[in-house]
């Protein structure tokens, strides 16, 4: 056999006697993982030639990836020959809300922050390398940041909950979180800088309550404490939003509350073993 055709032969992930091997196995995987995401960034749909200019593949591949897609419901194909995202996809997105649901306890604490705050009360924990926010406590009178609902969350690095959750990371796993999600700006005053996030990062953790004006939005501020395992590992954090001025006004009666629910929170699962202390 040539040259030539063994290595056309490894590059397909065959093995002499035309099984696939491993290495090929996961390419495909990884090439339908790749289909999937330019999929989803074409909400209008996408052709399959388009997908094989956009992914670098041969026709053959593309529509071998599609047909394995298609079966399993993971894409469907449009009148009009695009491809969109399938049911199965959705099905994927409400399982992981369904795995992000606090229990009635701690939504009956951050219901009764609320009102004590006067403002909506958020709570987020680390799944794995990521950070999501796990249930949001507002109202009619005291309504949620628009931009952040229950889900995997955006632009971390600039918010008060990810300030004091990422306070918990060594410099290594900050740089490994920033190289994972990028650290893009959210607002004019939003924080972007290695060095200068990492300064903020050690106040937060020097303090242990992390705060940002204005870097997640305009004229907002957020204030967040954390909450902690049974070791006393940060694994998620409590966090309230507030004007600019209500901030400026009552940002110690707000740091009392948000240290107060976050204990409460971590004592819910019998983490605590006395209630933190107030800074003076």
């Amino acid at each position: 056999m040539s040259t030539h055709s063994r290595e056309a032969r490894d590059a397909a992930g065959i093995d002499a006697s035309g099984t696939p091997t491993e290495r090929g196995g996961i390419r495909s995987a990884e090439r339908a993982l790749r289909m999937l995401d330019a999929v989803a960034a074409a909400p209008e749909g996408i052709t399959a030639s388009g997908l094989a200019q956009c992914l670098v593949l041969s026709q053959a591949t593309v529509y071998r990836l599609l047909a394995s897609l298609q079966e399993r419901d993971y894409v469907t194909r449009t009148a009009d020959a695009q491809y969109v995202l399938g049911r199965r996809v959705d099905e994927l997105g409400r399982a992981v809300r369904a795995h992000l649901v606090v229990t009635p306890r701690i939504r009956d604490i951050l219901a009764a922050v609320r009102d004590d705050a006067r403002t909506p009360v958020y709570l987020t924990m680390f799944r794995g390398d990521d950070i999501a926010v796990v249930h949001v406590a507002d109202s009619t009178a005291f309504p949620r940041i628009r931009q952040l609902h229950v889900g995997f969350a955006d632009v971390a690095h600039v918010t008060a909950f990810g300030k004091i959750m990422l306070a918990d990371r060594d410099d290594t796993g900050v740089r490994r979180f920033l190289e994972r999600h990028g650290a893009p700006a959210a607002s004019a005053r939003s924080v972007t800088g290695i060095a200068q996030l990492t300064e903020q990062l050690d106040e937060v953790r020097a303090l242990q309550i992390a705060v940002e004006v204005e870097e997640y939005m305009p004229k907002l501020a957020c204030i967040a404490a954390p909450v902690r395992s049974r070791s006393g590992r940060t694994i998620g954090a409590v966090s309230l939003s507030a004007s600019v001025d209500r901030f400026a006004s009552h940002a110690h009666e707000l740091e009392r509350i948000a240290r107060r629910a976050a204990w409460r929170v971590s004592a819910s699962s019998g983490t605590p073993r006395r209630e933190p202390a107030q800074q003076s």
